[in-house]
């Protein structure tokens, strides 16, 4: 059996000799097989996610190396087809137990939710990307439909405990739709995984507008906070406080994913804690997109 692996695991599995500029904290795996989704934002069948590329090795060999590298969570990425369910649980059978195991997915049934938490699942992501129903039908097709998201995200909550909601930012949805979607997930206790969408290996929204929508989840879920907008347009951010972690990678614990978005020269989700230079870059980053207002200065 085989199964793809990011080209940043590789490096740190010794499976690819690749010099990266910040080693994955987690482990990314991708299931092998063609995706019977046609999303309009994905470029799987060319080998990739957002801009990463995923070669494939035999997962006996992948999973002996696992035990050597210092990784703090695994995280298997999934497709969408007929046997998912059924290669999901192969591939559980072979990965080791002493790594909180993550699961990036489409909505499943709860049963079968509740039988990857009995082979080891510690959570799931559900891959809604779009911030709504309009955003979700422009862009997400032959993979369900919007309520299956919403109900796999209530569900996977409740079975699980907790849950990841996966949110691209640059699909055309307003600052509004974006920054809604992020309270009401934040309404249900379900976490926000912040990505930058990426076509044809070029990061789509401008750092200023990510930088705003990246205070706007970090308030969101730390605290008091509350918008002000000009129609969809964001325009001020009140916030309790604003923290270095705000501009890092969202999503699973220890998930930093490395450049998975962006170049290393100019960095959306940084994979590592911010110097004060490159917060005060950050903050004055988002301050040419919206006022900020944070009651902690």
């Amino acid at each position: 059996m085989k199964i793809r692996v990011s080209i940043a695991t590789a490096s740190l599995l010794k499976l690819k000799d690749i010099k990266i500029d910040a080693l994955p904290s987690t482990l990314y795996f991708l299931l092998p097989g063609k995706c019977k989704g046609a999303c309009g934002y994905c470029f799987h069948r060319k080998g990739y996610l957002a801009r990463v590329p995923w070669p494939e090795f035999e997962i006996d060999d992948v999973v002996k190396r696992i035990k050597h590298a210092k990784a703090r969570r695994i995280c298997i990425q999934t497709v969408y087809n007929d046997e998912t369910f059924d290669t999901i649980l192969a591939v559980l059978e072979k990965m080791p137990s002493f790594i909180p195991l993550s699961v990036a997915m489409n909505p499943m049934e709860r049963e079968k939710m509740i039988e990857l938490k009995n082979a080891g699942v510690e959570r799931v992501g559900i891959g809604i990307d779009a911030a709504s129903r309009r955003i979700f039908k422009k862009w997400k097709k032959n993979v369900g439909e919007w309520n299956d998201y919403i109900s796999a995200l209530k569900d996977s909550k409740e079975i699980f405990g907790k849950a990841t909601a996966h949110l691209i930012i640059g699909l055309g949805e307003s600052d509004r739709e974006a920054i809604d979607f992020m309270e009401k997930m934040k309404m249900e206790e379900i976490d926000i995984a912040l990505f930058a969408l990426v076509m044809k290996g070029k990061t789509i929204p401008s750092m200023e507008r990510y930088r705003a929508m990246q205070i706007a989840r970090y308030a969101i879920f730390n605290g008091k906070a509350s918008f002000e907008f000009d129609g969809g347009r964001l325009k001020k951010i009140y916030a309790d406080e604003l923290k270095e972690e705000a501009f890092r990678t969202s999503g699973c614990p220890h998930c930093n994913r490395p450049f998975y978005n962006e170049r290393p020269t100019k960095i959306y989700n940084y994979p590592y804690p911010l110097s004060k230079e490159e917060f005060e870059r950050a903050i004055k980053e988002a301050e040419k997109y919206a006022e900020l207002h944070i009651a902690a200065e």
